[in-house]
Order: structure tokens, then sequence, then C-alpha cells
């Protein structure tokens, strides 16, 4: 889990507002005061709320409101944002990856912890005493206990009982007489400090070999993972190249993207048409209607009359005799008559044969009219609900997809085509797997050396240079007071011994017992140890219990009765390697206050912050200094 973003608005030791953007690595963060900014306190209190409006104790001095957050990406790469008001509500989002906008979680103390602890982040405990480093967390600051009486035989609390080993009991022979001969001036103390300049610097050539392999290698891997990503996004690229629609893949004309957007043309076409179609079947004089049927003639009252009439009158001029024969003449009338309206009758049928004939020959036109657009219509709508869009501009959205994806498949095919013609991408592997080991060998030839620190070379050239003054007579008091200073081991009170805490919780996240662990950090914390304490301390020793103690030259000092400022140290050295070993495993940030200069000294501040570079290859490590503070070499330096 990184830490993004820092945003505060009124919070203590910060600037009035600032919002800072931050990066893995190692960061140098300067507050605006001598005093560094309480970001491990800020952290803890947003983090893991106690839901009492604790964190209102971050409130600058003056200000009534104040507001601060953290965006945090997960190692599974989702990004959260927590934001809380001090001393009121706070709100957890997510980054909701397809609109790219922060989504509300929760606003629930303890949802919000829920969600983080899925999400990696470990116990307050454990992320408080792990990953975090204050001046408040140093031994020194807690009181003294009392001291633990003298062991049974009378001997001395630091003194340890004497070894079966005759080498031991020559070694320690070995170191009185060297103790002695510390004591000024001499021959043998400037051949030990030559000894340890070549020591320093041979540490120095292979420290700075060691930093060219470390950043070939990040170069490498950096250059490897961007090749697998590119890879990886050209194989997705391509992939959905591959899904987008297409007329021959959804089984649709060539030219259906042309038919869609003509669609609203047709339309208007075809009502053009029938416009037309009505006016030209008003011009023929046609109905808008159909014509009623012609009644049948045998229900024409006057046909059926005339035929009566004329049959009566040939009935009567048949049967009368004389001049009543010519009644039968009067029928032709009739007859005549009623021929008549049988042609009436057969030119209403032949009118109405007409006018049914052109209706027909309309009515075919309107239907082909409408035949033609229906079909149209038809192989538009089926595109549009293959592609499940509801509009044209949707279709055509979903249909240009492939023309915009064709450009970027074809500059990434160009990108991974540079990538695979480069020869030295066909041994990266190999290579990296070189400087690799070329780093661990180096890795091992400084842990041969001194512990893996050494002095600075211009410190150990002006102590020669004091101390062949001093053999020359010329200045006898420039080496006076730099031998070895006995670490008194009897007080009337001890400290609290501060490391079987921290280990206790190192051993829940390594999933190991305490003496596997130790024996795997052991080495480390001595290297730490030896170059903060400027050798005073070469070992480290801890029982079942994590009750650390330390040698020095000839004695054995429990951690407990160590003076303030070595306890300190033997702190910062387990809390250094726990950060290394734990970091690179949980990738989780290291915050760092610091307000060391009464426990560092100012020659060994540049190789604290070396330290913390090397831990910032590992994950990522946030350090706040005060603004009276020389910012050390870091990857990132931001005001705060």
């Amino acid at each position: 889990m990184l830490v993004l973003e820092l945003a505060v608005q009124g919070v203590r030791g910060f600037s009035p507002s600032a919002r800072i953007a931050l990066k893995p690595g190692y960061t140098v963060l300067k507050s605006p005061t001598d005093i560094p900014a309480p970001l491990a306190g800020l952290s803890l209190a947003l983090l893991f709320p106690d839901g009492r409006g604790g964190d209102a104790a971050f409130l600058s001095p003056g200000a009534k409101v104040g507001r601060a957050g953290f965006s945090l990406q997960a190692a599974d790469g989702n990004v959260f944002r927590l934001v809380r008001d001090l001393g009121g509500q706070g709100t957890l989002h997510k980054l909701d990856r397809a609109s790219n906008q922060f989504q509300v979680l929760t606003q629930d103390s303890g949802e919000m912890m829920q969600v983080l602890r899925a999400a990696g982040l470990p116990a307050r405990t454990t992320f408080e005493q792990l990953f975090t480093v204050a001046v408040g967390q140093l031994p020194s600051r807690r009181p003294k206990q009392p001291a633990r009486p003298p062991e049974p035989g009378g001997k001395a609390p630091g003194y340890k009982g004497a070894t079966s080993s005759v080498a031991r009991v020559q070694s320690a022979f070995d170191q009185y007489a060297d103790l002695a001969s510390d004591t000024g001036p001499s021959v043998e103390k400037l051949a030990t400090l030559e000894r340890e300049l070549a020591t320093a610097r041979e540490v120095s050539e292979i420290q700075f070999r060691m930093d060219g392999v470390q950043a070939d290698v990040f170069k490498q891997e950096s250059r490897l993972r961007a090749y697998e990503e590119l890879k990886g996004k050209l194989a997705a690229a391509r992939e959905e190249l591959q899904k987008a629609p297409t007329p021959q893949n959804l089984g649709l004309p060539d030219d259906i993207v042309e038919r869609v957007r003509r669609a609203g043309d047709e339309k208007k076409r075809r009502d053009d048409a029938l416009a037309r179609l009505a006016q030209e079947k008003a011009a023929a004089g046609l109905a808008a209607e159909a014509l009623p049927p012609v009644p049948p003639l045998w229900k024409d009252s006057r046909f059926l009359a005339a035929v009566v009439v004329g049959f009566g009158l040939l009935v009567a001029g048949g049967v009368l005799e004389g001049m009543g024969r010519f009644l039968a003449l009067l029928a032709i009338p009739a007859f005549t008559f009623g021929g008549l309206l049988a042609l009436r009758f057969i030119e209403e049928l032949q009118y109405r044969s007409r006018e049914a004939a052109k209706g027909d020959v309309f009515e075919t036109r309107q239907r082909k009219i409408e035949d033609e657009y229906a079909m149209g219509a038809s192989i538009v709508q089926t595109a549009l609900d293959k592609v499940e869009a509801n509009t044209p501009d949707e279709f055509f959205t979903v249909m240009a997809r492939r023309g915009e994806l064709q450009p970027a498949v074809a500059q990434l095919e160009l990108e991974f085509a540079d990538f695979e013609s480069d020869p030295e991408m066909a041994s990266m592997a190999d290579t990296v797997a070189r400087l690799k080991a070329e780093q661990e060998e180096l890795n091992q030839r400084l842990l041969g050396l001194s512990g893996g620190y050494a002095r600075e070379v211009r410190d150990i050239e002006r102590d020669i240079a004091r101390m062949k003054e001093a053999l020359a007579g010329k200045n006898p008091t420039a080496v006076s007071g730099e031998g070895f200073a006995p670490v008194p081991t009897g007080p009337e009170a001890t400290f609290e011994d501060p490391c079987p805490a921290p280990m206790r919780l190192a051993c829940e996240i390594f999933s190991a017992d305490l003496p596997t662990l130790w024996g795997v950090m052991r080495d480390r914390c001595v290297q730490y140890l030896v170059a903060l304490t400027d050798k005073r301390y070469h070992a480290i020793d801890l029982d079942a219990a994590g009750r650390a103690t330390v040698h020095a030259p000839g004695r054995t000092v429990p951690a407990g009765e160590l003076p303030a400022k070595d306890l300190d140290l033997l702190y910062l050295a387990l809390r250094l390697t726990l950060a290394e070993k734990a970091g690179a495993q949980t990738k989780l940030p290291v915050l760092i206050e610091d307000a060391f200069g009464g426990v560092i000294d100012t020659p060994k501040q540049a190789l604290f912050a070396r330290m913390l570079k090397h831990i910032g290859t590992l994950t990522q490590v946030v350090h706040v200094i005060g603004s009276s503070q020389t910012p050390p070499q870091a990857d990132t330096l931001l005001a705060v």
C-alpha cells in the first residue's frame, strides 16, 4: 500500500493549506517550522480513528476547522481516498476505474478500518511500532525502571561469566591490550587508523559500484516491466479490435452504416412519394373513399314497373279483339323504358369497373412505396438491435470503434516491434539476473567490511593527520579524549528494553518464531548499530523473550542498562532493520518524523539519510524534517 497524495488544511505543523503528490522511493518533506510536521501521528489518527474526535489534537492553533486526507493505493491496484474533518466525520472513497471518479464507500469509522484492513493495512499497533518512527517512540523518553539486583556470586550486572574457550580468553586479553594502547597517540593506533582508511575507501568504492549496479538493475527491470506492460496492452488492444463490430461479423450489408445514416432521408422520401401519389389520385378524379356498389337492376322499381306494364299490355293486346289489339303496341314504350334503365345499369357497372381499375393502380403503387421503405427500415432496426443501440448516433459510435482502435493497435505494434528489434531484449532477463548476482556479491563484501558501513574517508584522514601531529610532538592534545570510553553498566535505574515489543509484531508479520527471525535480521541490525554508534558496539544478542544484549569491547551490556543515547541508537538500528525487512515484504510506507538531532550526531546525519534511501529502494519512505535541517539527498524533496 503506497501513499499517493497527502492533503492538509489547518493542520498543526504544516502549511495552512498543502496538497502533495508522493511517489515511491525516498521522499523528504520539509516542514515550515523547526519541529517536523507530525506526519506519523496524523496518519495514525486518520487511518485508525478512535471514534471520539481525538484527531482534533492536530488542529492548527487559531484554526477553527481543519481537514486532512490520504490517497492510498493498495497492492491490488485499487485506489482509496480517506478524508477527515479534524474532530469530526470522515469519508472513505474508492476510485471507479470505469468513470475515473471517486465513489463514496462509507462514513462509518469501523467500516473504514475494515475496508482498509482488507486492502492490506495492518493493525494499528503493528503500523505504529513497525512503520512509523518518531522521537516520542525512543526508549529514552520512557521512565526508568528500578535497577536489576546483582547476580549471585557478586558479579556486576553488566559482567558476563567467563567462557571455557581458550580462544575467547585470549581474545579478551587482546581487546584489553588494545584498550590500554588507546589511552594516547601510538604507532599502533596510527596503523589501525590507516587500515580503517583503506577499509573505508574500499567500502566507498564498493558502495559506489553497488549504487551503479542498483541503478542498472532498476533501469533494466523498468525496461522489462515496460516490455511486459506493452505486450499486455498490445494483446488487449488486439483482442478488443477483434471484438469490435463490423458489418461482416454482424451479418449485415456492407453499406449498413450508410443505410443507417440515410434512414431519416428515406422516411422523408417515402412521405413525399405518398403525398405525390395522393395528388395524382385527386387529379385523376378518384374519390378519397371507395364508391358504393351499384344496386342490382332487379331491385329498381322503375325497371320492374316497366317490364310488368309492358307484359300486361302485350297480354291485353293478345286477348282483346278489334281495337283492343292495338294495346299491344303500347308495350313498346314500356319495354323501351325498361331497356333504357338496363343500359344505364350496364354503364354504371362499366364506370365502377374503370374507377376500381384506376384505384388498384394507385393502391399497388402505394403498397410498393411502403414495402420498399419497410424493408430498408427493418434492416436498419436489425442493425441497431445487434449492437444494442437505441439511436443512430449510438450505432455510429459503436461501428466507429474499430476505426479508432486500428491506429492505436498499429502504434502499439510499432512500439513492440522496436522492443523486439532491440538485441538487448533477448538477454535482458539474464542481464538482470547477472546484475542482481553482482549486487548480492557486493553486498556480501560490504558485510565483511566493517559491518557494511564505514566512517567518512575525510574524517579518518583528519584523525590520521591529528595522530601524526601528536606523534611528532606538534600537538600532544590532538587526540586526547578519543580513546575508548567504557560504558557504565551499573546505574541506579535502568530503561525498559525496547526490543521485545517490535520483535513480537515482526514475528506475526513474517509468521516465524523469534530465534528464526532474529537469525535472519541479526547481521543487518548489527551493521546499522555499528555504523550509528561509530563502532562502540559490535554485536547484538536476543534471548527467547526478545530482550537485547549488546557487546562492547570487553563488555556485555543488557539493553536496559545502556546510556540513553546508545539505547536510542540500538532502537533505531532495530527499527531500520524491521522497516527494511517488513517494508520489502508488505510494501507498506515507512513514515519518519526526524527530530533525532540529540541522538544521531551531525556527522552521522548523512549516513542516516543514506540508510533511509536504501530502504526507499525496497518500499516507500517518507522522511519529515524541520525547516532548519539540511535536506539530505533524496529521490524527491517537497515542502509541506
